[in-house]
């Protein structure tokens, strides 16, 4: 519940230029676009489920078959075709457990590094590489999916991620076909996964 004294006060905390795009929405009525943001904030909240699933599967499954091919240190292994950037994100994740004195395992290193580093590793870059070595059989379900559209997928739904990480607005995008292909893709790799993150989203109530 608002009143006229708390939607001025949110003007200011927030700031219209965070408000902006939804005052645009709303014809720039202040107690509207104050809707809107409410809204948005539940539907960002709900997609928190969906996307640490999808985020998690990634991680573990792409782990699984390097850690086949090239032991569970691959990460460290100066022999795995992995580019500059590549290293520079594990050097940072490395970096951040020793700050934190954190004890260095092979599961905090994995844990620490990003989802841009999961999608990276799925890139046109390492198609000849890592992807037609080893990465392909994290996406054998179904048949399999080629490595364009598994990265195609993986990026634009880490861009949506993003937009959620930084209290951005979603409620423009198609959240219904977001929210399905979160968890279609999380299918690619493993179906049980998949059926357990649809049961346990809140998207479809809140939507």
């Amino acid at each position: 519940m608002r009143t006229v004294a708390i939607n001025a006060a949110l003007e200011r905390t927030l700031t219209r230029e965070r408000l902006r795009k939804y005052l645009e929405a709303a014809n720039q009525d202040l107690d509207a676009a104050i809707a809107l943001y409410e809204k948005n904030t539940r539907l960002s909240e709900a997609f928190y489920t969906p996307l640490q699933s999808l985020e998690i599967c990634l991680r573990n499954c792409l782990t699984r078959e390097l850690s086949l091919r090239y032991g569970d240190t691959w990460f460290g292994d100066p022999s795995v075709p992995l580019n500059d950037h590549s290293r520079r994100m594990i050097s940072e994740a490395i970096q951040e457990l020793r700050r934190s004195r954190r004890e260095m395992l092979q599961g905090r290193v994995i844990a620490e590094l990003k989802f841009s580093f999961w999608v990276g590793l799925l890139g046109p870059h390492y198609d000849a590489t890592l992807w037609r070595t080893c990465l392909y059989k994290a996406f054998l379900v179904g048949g399999g999916k080629p490595r364009k559209t598994v990265h195609s997928r993986l990026n634009a739904l880490r861009r949506f991620r993003n937009r959620i990480a930084h209290h951005e607005p979603i409620l423009h995008h198609d959240v219904v076909a977001t929210h399905t292909e979160i968890i279609e893709t999380i299918g690619w790799m493993c179906r049980h996964t998949a059926a357990w993150a649809g049961s346990n989203s809140r998207v479809p109530d809140v939507l």
